[in-house]
Parts: C-alpha cells; sequence; structure tokens
C-alpha cells in the first residue's frame, strides 16, 4: 500500500512555484500603451476594457500553453504509471472533459488587462519596443497606473509578473511539473474518484501557466497581468460588466471594468487616483498636442490634466517601402 501523502501536497507540488498575489506596496508602477481615443474612452466612461486573449496580438500564447498542457498530460509516462489503469483513466478523462468545456465556453469569458513595468529608468521617455507595438507607432499614450488600491480591494482580479519562456523552457516546466504530479499521486493513492478532484487542480495551474507566460522574444515589454476568470468570480461581482466592442477585427467580447462594481464610494479604488501620469507618445508629443490633451482632461478628468507628460525619445515611425 502507498504511503498516505499530506493532505495538501497535489497543492504543494503544482502551486509551490506560482508567484502568489502581491501585496498593495509589492507592484510597481505599470504602463498601459494605448491609443489616443482609448485614452478619451477611459476618461470620458471610466471604464478600462479588458481583452480576451484569444483576440490579442500575440494569439497563440494562452493557445500554445494550453495545447502543450494536454499534449503532456495525454502522453507523459510518467504519469500513465503512476497509477493503476482505471485511476489514469479517470485523471484523463477528466482533464479531457475540461479541456473541452474550456475550450468552448469558459474561455470566452477570460480577459486580460496588459500592462509594462514603469520605472524612474524609463520615465517619460517609456519603452521604445512598447510604442511601436502598443503605442499607436509613436502617435499613442502611455497611461501610468499605481495598482495599489486596486490589489488592497476585495476583488476577483488576478495581478502577476509575466514569465519569460522559450517553447524549449516551456516543455521542460510542463515535463517537471508532471513528473512531480505523477511521483505526489503515486504516493498519496487514494480511491477513483479522488482523480476528478486531482485532474481539476492539474488543469487550474496549466491554466495559469498558459495566462501568465509569454515567449521569451517579448522580454523587452517587462509586462505585468491583471486577469479576469468569470468561472472564479464566485459573488459574480463583474459579472455585470461582461460586454463587447466592434472594432477592426468585428465583434469581440470584452469586461468593461469600472471601480463602481468594487464596493461603496468610501471603499473602492479611485481610477482618479490610481492614474499617476498620462506620456504621450514621441510622435503625438508636440506642444500643441500635449494642451489639447489637457483640454481634453480637463473636460473629463480634471486631476489629471497637469499628470500629462511628453516622451522625447527620437522616433522613426514605420513606413512602407
Amino acid at each position: 500500500m502507498p504511503e498516505p501523502e499530506a493532505p495538501d501536497a497535489l497543492d504543494h507540488v503544482l502551486w509551490s512555484d506560482m508567484q502568489p498575489q502581491p501585496q498593495p506596496g509589492e507592484v510597481p508602477l505599470l504602463a498601459h500603451y494605448t491609443s489616443i481615443r482609448t485614452l478619451e474612452r477611459i476618461a470620458q466612461t471610466g471604464e478600462i476594457w479588458f481583452s480576451n486573449p484569444l483576440y490579442m496580438n500575440d494569439v497563440d500564447e494562452l493557445r500554445y500553453g494550453m495545447n502543450l498542457g494536454l499534449h503532456a498530460v495525454r502522453t507523459h509516462a510518467g504519469l500513465r504509471e503512476s497509477c493503476p489503469p482505471d485511476h489514469y483513466n479517470a485523471l484523463l478523462d477528466t482533464f479531457d472533459h475540461l479541456y473541452t468545456t474550456f475550450d468552448n465556453d469558459t474561455a470566452f469569458d477570460v480577459y486580460v488587462f496588459s500592462c509594462s513595468e514603469h520605472d524612474d529608468d524609463i520615465g517619460d521617455d517609456g519603452l521604445l519596443s512598447m510604442w511601436r507595438g502598443y503605442g499607436g507607432d509613436g502617435n499613442g499614450v502611455a497611461i501610468v497606473f499605481d495598482m495599489a488600491q486596486l490589489l488592497a480591494a476585495r476583488t476577483p482580479l488576478l495581478v502577476r509578473q509575466v514569465q519569460y519562456l522559450s517553447y524549449e523552457a516551456s516543455e521542460a516546466w510542463m515535463d517537471a511539473k508532471l513528473q512531480q504530479f505523477a511521483l505526489t499521486l503515486r504516493r498519496r493513492g487514494g480511491p477513483v474518484a479522488a482523480m476528478q478532484q486531482a485532474a481539476a487542480a492539474l488543469f487550474e495551474r496549466i491554466k495559469l501557466f498558459a495566462l501568465f507566460t509569454k515567449h521569451r522574444g517579448f522580454h523587452e515589454e517587462r509586462e505585468w497581468r491583471i486577469v479576469y476568470l468569470r468561472e472564479q468570480d464566485h459573488e459574480g461581482r463583474l459579472t455585470q460588466q461582461l460586454h463587447y466592442a466592434i472594432g477592426g477585427r468585428g465583434i469581440e467580447p470584452r469586461l468593461r471594468f469600472t471601480t463602481a462594481a468594487l464596493g461603496s464610494l468610501e471603499a473602492r479604488p479611485r481610477l482618479e487616483e490610481m492614474v499617476q501620469r498620462i506620456i504621450l507618445g514621441p510622435v503625438l508629443a508636440t506642444p500643441l498636442a500635449l494642451r489639447s490633451v489637457e483640454r481634453m482632461l480637463e473636460l473629463y478628468q480634471p486631476a489629471w490634466a497637469h499628470r500629462v507628460a511628453r516622451s522625447s525619445t527620437p522616433y522613426r515611425s514605420h513606413r512602407a517601402a
């Protein structure tokens, strides 16, 4: 008979290397690079639109991580050998069911708000790669947030720093994680029914790995992500903010997040205070544009009007050959 395993042994194996939700003082300033039109919309409505990762520029991220996990679970020899055939089949059946449900249903209501770590070394110039990739090719803005109030509030949102790995490193992580998981299953034993809970825990870990991991080629972005998973919003605090947007890619689901959903006026975060700085991109950053943006903010968010700065980065926009 296998020796009894501690009740939290699987949790330790799965989650010991997952960075915890940070405390309010542990997150640096975070800059969201976007268009001037998006800044106007945020100022007018107080809404921050979270995107579904299946519609984001780097669309392969979530799909790659989930597909990597599915293939690894189905083919991992150590996992197959760790328990009797009926246990293994129950584990695999449950994992396949969870993956199918996620792929066909729950992935629709996964939403991400992406930011780049912002510090004094970057300052008002911003990051060149971010201006090119997300800041309207230099014609956009960087909205710099202090997320301390958001982290202090009771919220279903997950906040994590993105980990950058090569494809080979991701595969190695998955193999090592499944090997540790298999050894723990072997030592723990238990009834066939326990495989459903084990598969659910494994699926959840692989999902968060996929959500907070990117290919190392993107490492210059210094990304942090704020993630909403509808199935984790047990109290339905943000379900009324599930919405849609119609744009250049057609119609797509969005989470139109407002801090008003997070409690009373006295307790909830204040977007007015969370926005610390608004940096105009190096192409947009003319004196006339600065004054125009200040006027726009005076109309919609007066407190932000004196927080506008200009990037001085020498910049050459991409042009067609």
